[in-house]
């Protein structure tokens, strides 16, 4: 019976697994509740109001039936919720998988998974945010059956196998949870090499298994089907050269750096956001130095060696993409794995339970710098927000102005066709200074307009206007771009800037094409 089911359910749910969940639902709804109460697409959005969101061309086999849960269409609240829920569902995940007791460390663990500015990326892509917040689920959960059961890298292989095939970042995502779970348990438990060990076989037991069942979809899907893979982020040169050892420990090194430490490494200027950066790097070294010294652990060497290899493997294993092909340039949506490296200080803090003066100052400083950054997180996802709104405002005044001018037009009845000529820049101190200045670069909601190709005038006349015309091909385009009518036409918005010739409406924009 039902009420029976529910009956079990809250007997063998634990509370820190309660408040888990109510933590991050509660700070996800309240930073994220913009976006999920506002019609907010950016460039992939405009055109993705409905898609069933088959993704094989990008490698993401698993992306279309996770995202279809809330249907194929856009819908910011209902998309959103659900992605809340996968994220709630995570933070369980994680507070179990690192045994996380304390009230104030779960709430700090839920509002840094919750608010991480990947979350805030992936929500400006709305349409999609859901699959790719359950990718993330996934990943963690295989790494939880491998640690819990024997032989749970199984079924976790299959896990993860699915999570990868939603998006390929969820493998420096699982990889970074299985390091600085192995760090924890270094640094903080007596857990011995060998046993250790044993759990490194389970975990690239699960993870080989996972990225083969991976890797043969992909090639069956480009030999048997006659697949083609995209060039989107060099997909299509998965395995090829990516340069020498050295070029990539490089970029590695530069993506790093520029993440934590943008505004002292380039002319950006400095942020809250580097600021509590380096706090974090600070409790970090701490907390290493620390555990060393009061465990002694200097005086294990294998433990040493081990210890010194997670760590240092952190930066490899979050940009490790650089090395599957030379094509990948990384960016927000694809560093979620970097949220572990906020989670340790607060792991460490939950292990805490010696009272000293220095114990208690460390831990007040973890508290109040994970409640900074989390303040600090949700500040700079609704700044991004708050730029998309700009952006689609911008973008729907454009082009409700041109539709008034196309209406005005001779032969504008007569007209089945679009043709696109240029780049409409609209470019704002507002946007392009000041908001650029002042958070990351958050992927898909930063920039002045999202009408950067004449497919996206295309679907937005019809889409947000009810008008349609079917844009030219390229070839077509090409030639329009030669021809004398266009050189003649000047560009927007002069009054010759649309013309219609036949039943082609053309729209010169700039007169560099």
């Amino acid at each position: 019976m039902p009420e029976e089911f529910l009956k079990k359910l809250k007997e063998h749910t634990k509370s820190e697994w309660k408040l888990a969940f109510i933590s991050a639902a509660v700070i996800g709804l309240l930073t994220h509740m913009y976006v999920f109460t506002n019609m907010l697409p950016n460039h992939d959005g405009l055109t993705n109001i409905y898609n069933t969101q088959l993704k094989f061309q990008s490698g993401r086999f698993f992306l279309g039936p996770l995202s279809g849960i809330s249907s194929f269409f856009d819908l910011p609240w209902v998309n959103g919720i659900v992605a809340i829920f996968y994220l709630a569902l995570m933070t369980v995940i994680v507070v179990e998988l690192f045994e996380i007791r304390k009230t104030v460390s779960i709430i700090l663990t839920a509002g840094l998974i919750v608010t991480f500015p990947t979350v805030s990326a992936t929500f400006s892509y709305m349409f999609t945010a859901d699959g790719y917040m359950a990718g993330n689920l996934l990943a963690v959960v295989a790494i939880l059956l491998t640690k819990k059961y024997r032989f749970g890298f199984i079924p976790a292989s299959l896990i993860f196998y699915i999570s990868v095939g939603v998006y390929q970042a969820n493998l420096p995502l699982l990889l970074m949870f299985i390091a600085v779970w192995l760090i924890r348990e270094l640094l903080f438990t007596d857990l011995s090499i060998v046993a250790l060990t044993r759990y490194m076989i389970r975990f690239v037991s699960m993870t080989v298994i996972g990225m083969g069942l991976y890797a043969l979809t992909f090639k069956g899907y480009q030999h048997f089907f006659s697949g083609k893979i995209t060039d989107y982020q060099g997909l299509d040169q998965i395995g090829q050269s990516s340069g020498s050892v050295t070029d990539q420990l490089m970029k590695i090194n530069d993506s790093f750096l520029a993440f934590f430490f943008r505004g002292f490494l380039t002319d950006a200027p400095v942020n809250v956001f580097e600021l509590l950066n380096i706090g974090l790097f600070m409790t970090l070294v701490f907390m290493i130095v620390w555990s060393l010294v009061r465990n002694k652990l200097y005086t294990q060497i294998s433990r040493m060696l081990m210890l010194v290899v997670c760590v240092g493997s952190l930066p490899i294993l979050t940009y490790m993409l650089y090395f599957v092909s030379p094509g990948v340039e990384y960016h927000m949506l694809m560093v979620m794995s970097l949220v572990t490296v906020y989670l340790l200080p607060i792991i460490f803090y939950d292990r805490i339970e010696f009272p000293s003066f220095l114990a208690n100052t460390y831990s007040w400083s973890v508290v109040v710098l994970s409640v900074m950054t989390i303040f600090n997180f949700a500040i700079i996802s609704n700044i991004a927000y708050f730029n998309m709104s700009l952006k689609y405002e911008r973008s729907y005044a454009t082009v409700n102005r041109m539709l008034d001018r196309m209406e005005q037009t001779e032969g504008y009845e007569q007209a089945t066709q679009i043709a696109v000529i240029g780049y409409l820049s609209m470019k704002t101190e507002l946007s392009s200074v000041k908001v650029a200045d002042n958070i990351p670069s958050m992927t898909g909601a930063m920039g002045d307009t999202f009408l950067f190709q004449p497919y996206h005038y295309e679907y937005m006349l019809a889409n947000q206007f009810g008008k349609k015309l079917n844009r030219v091909d390229e070839e077509e385009l090409a030639v329009l771009r030669a021809s004398d009518t266009v050189r003649e036409m000047d560009s927007w918005p002069a009054s010759d800037s649309i013309k219609v010739v036949e039943d082609t409406l053309i729209i010169k924009l700039s007169p560099q094409f």
